[in-house]
C-alpha cells in the first residue's frame, strides 16, 4: 500500500494528465486524426507534460523538504508523475491505430473523448478508495462534477490557446 502523500501526488498527476490530454484532443480535428497528426500531438504533449510535471514536482519536493534531490527522489517523482504520461498513452494508441487502419477521424476522436471523460468521472470513487471509504452516490456525483469541470477547462484551453 502506498502512502497517502504518494497517492495524493498520483491523483494530482492523474487529474492533470487527463485534463491536458482532453484539452489537446478537443483542439484537434478529424482530419488531424486521419493524417496521424493527432497521434503525434497527443503523444508529444503527454511526454513533455510528464517531464515538466516531474521537474516541477521535484522542485516542489525540494522546497518542502531538507532532503537533497537524489536519484531516489527523482525516481519517486517519476513514478508519482506517471499518470500524466499514461493519460495520453491510450489516446495516442487509438489515434495511431485509427490512422494506420484508415478509420474516419471522427471515430477515434469520439472514442478518445469518451475514454478521457470517463477516466475523469472515476476520480471520485478512486479518491474514496484511497481514503479507505466505500464509493457512494456522493463520490460518483463528485467524479461527474469533476469531469464536467475538466471538460470546461479543456474547452477553454482549446478556445483561448488552441
Amino acid at each position: 500500500m502506498i502512502s497517502r502523500e504518494d497517492a495524493s501526488s498520483r491523483i494530482t498527476a492523474y487529474v492533470y494528465g487527463n485534463i491536458v490530454a482532453l484539452a489537446t484532443v478537443v483542439s484537434l480535428t478529424s482530419v488531424d486524426a486521419e493524417r496521424g497528426a493527432s497521434f503525434r500531438y497527443v503523444l508529444a504533449t503527454s511526454v513533455t507534460t510528464f517531464l515538466a510535471h516531474t521537474f516541477a514536482e521535484s522542485m516542489g519536493r525540494r522546497a518542502r523538504s531538507d532532503e537533497p534531490l537524489t536519484w531516489s527522489v527523482i525516481r519517486a517523482e517519476l513514478r508519482d508523475s506517471l499518470p500524466v504520461l499514461t493519460s495520453g498513452v491510450v489516446p495516442a494508441v487509438v489515434f495511431g491505430l485509427a490512422c494506420v487502419t484508415g478509420l474516419p477521424g471522427v471515430v477515434p476522436q469520439v472514442a478518445v473523448l469518451v475514454y478521457l471523460i470517463v477516466r475523469l468521472g472515476l476520480i471520485g470513487p478512486i479518491v474514496a478508495r484511497i481514503r479507505g471509504e466505500k464509493s457512494s452516490t456522493r463520490t460518483v456525483v463528485a467524479g461527474i462534477g469533476l469531469a464536467a469541470i475538466a471538460v470546461a477547462v479543456a474547452v477553454a484551453k482549446a478556445v483561448l490557446g488552441g
